[in-house]
């Protein structure tokens, strides 16, 4: 029983794996997944194509298991994009008011002219949100429609990607005969689907550990005021394993999952780990084996350098004064034991392992925080349906997607 035919697609495209969802949205923002998949991806590299070919591959083997799902020819679909090649930038524009009050089309008039000042060299806008108005240079309202004021300013926190990437991968996607309806940044979808209203509100890092990316997030006010990213995911302590032990690189991915721990400290026995029970073939002498702390210590290293890497960037921005304690971690890598602990120590703050809130008809799979950036493009979607919701999105008709799709017809 599929139910509702689906209108909503949504990709997740990550560099070891692709997490798609067909779902169906009613205008009252009701989502229902109909059918999902979840398929190993090639050609793919901290959201950038690194071979056109595989990418390609991996792109129709997906569109092609989801069609089969949900019993629907695919021709749009909504993209995430990974941390990497993304960019935060804020910005500040004011202008004069008449004697008339604060309309909304004055507050768009405002957003729209502080868009239009952003001319970052290969910079595309993805998504904004108004940080802060302020009436009059200085007195800061949380809604200035309705009001009388000589001056209007607002700041804006632009999220934005390097134009060849999306260039690059909406063009791999015409390939396969795939519009793209959509696109959003994934770690903002991760908030999404796995930050309560609370986090959001009072001050929250979001963590996703991905494949070969952690992008992490910071959320204030309701709103996503920072992102950024580090070049280094799960995939790093796999290869840090293999190296460490001289086993192949799927020999350490079994080592990781099954015995695998961030937190030494927290073993209460040091078990003894037999090799030749992953690799019978390569002959290993019956005495090698390697202990539970030997592999925890591997991964401890590897973590402590990911969660130093995003400390450092965090205190260069000087957001951490408007941040609650809180810190909340997702994505593949983070089923590891002993995440929470480490994290908890460094930053100082209360720290939990989330997965996305569920929506009707998801089939949880083992774990379910891999699909937590397209859980969270679907709720996205479904709050633009809903009252009281402040779209922040794409900017203009006439702007890259415009441009785009009408180069992608006249050249694919």
């Amino acid at each position: 029983m599929k139910g509702k035919s689906s209108n909503f697609i949504a990709f997740d495209i990550g560099s070891s794996k692709i997490s798609a969802i067909a779902s169906h949205i009613n205008k009252q923002g009701y989502a229902q997944v109909n059918s999902q998949i979840l398929q190993h991806s090639e050609g793919f590299k901290s959201g950038n194509i690194v071979n056109m070919e595989l990418a390609e591959n991996s792109l129709i083997d997906a569109i092609y298991a989801l069609e089969k799902e949900c019993d629907k020819s695919i021709k749009e679909v909504a993209i995430s994009l990974s941390g990497a090649r993304v960019k935060s930038y804020y910005i500040s524009h004011k202008i004069k008011l008449g004697n008339q009050p604060i309309s909304k089309q004055d507050v768009k008039k405002l957003i729209n002219k502080a868009l239009a000042e952003f001319k970052v060299k290969d910079q595309e806008i993805i998504h904004y949100f108004p940080m802060e108005f302020a009436i009059d240079n200085e007195q800061i309202v949380d809604d200035p429609t309705g009001m009388h004021a000589h001056s209007l300013s607002c700041q804006l926190h632009i999220v934005s990607a390097d134009s060849l990437m999306l260039l690059n991968l909406t063009k791999c996607l015409a390939r396969c005969h795939v519009e793209v309806s959509d696109i959003i940044v994934s770690i903002y979808a991760s908030g999404i689907a796995c930050l309560s209203s609370d986090e959001k509100e009072m001050g929250s890092i979001i963590v996703d550990i991905g494949s070969n990316t952690t992008s992490f997030g910071i959320f204030w006010q309701g709103k996503l005021a920072y992102v950024s990213h580090i070049p280094l995911g799960g995939a790093d302590i796999t290869i840090d394993i293999a190296k460490a032990f001289s086993v192949s690189m799927a020999t350490a991915d079994k080592l990781k999952i099954l015995f695998g721990n961030a937190n030494p400290s927290l073993l209460t026995k040091d078990a003894t780990i037999r090799l030749e029970e992953f690799e019978p073939e390569n002959n290993y002498d019956s005495d090698l084996s390697i202990t539970a702390s030997q592999l925890a210590n591997i991964i401890n290293t590897r973590m402590q350098e990911i969660f130093y890497q995003i400390q450092t960037q965090c205190n260069k921005v000087s957001m951490d004064h408007l941040i609650a304690k809180r810190m909340v971690i997702t994505g593949g890598a983070a089923a590891l034991p002993g995440i929470k602990s480490i994290a908890a120590e460094m930053f100082q703050k209360q720290v939990r392992i989330a997965k996305p809130e569920n929506i009707p008809g998801f089939a949880e799979n083992y774990n379910p925080c891999m699909h937590s950036s397209v859980i969270g493009m679907i709720k996205s979607k479904s709050l633009q349906y809903q009252k009281n919701y402040f779209k922040s999105d794409r900017y203009g008709e006439t702007g890259w997607f415009k441009r785009t799709f009408v180069w992608l017809r006249e050249n694919i």
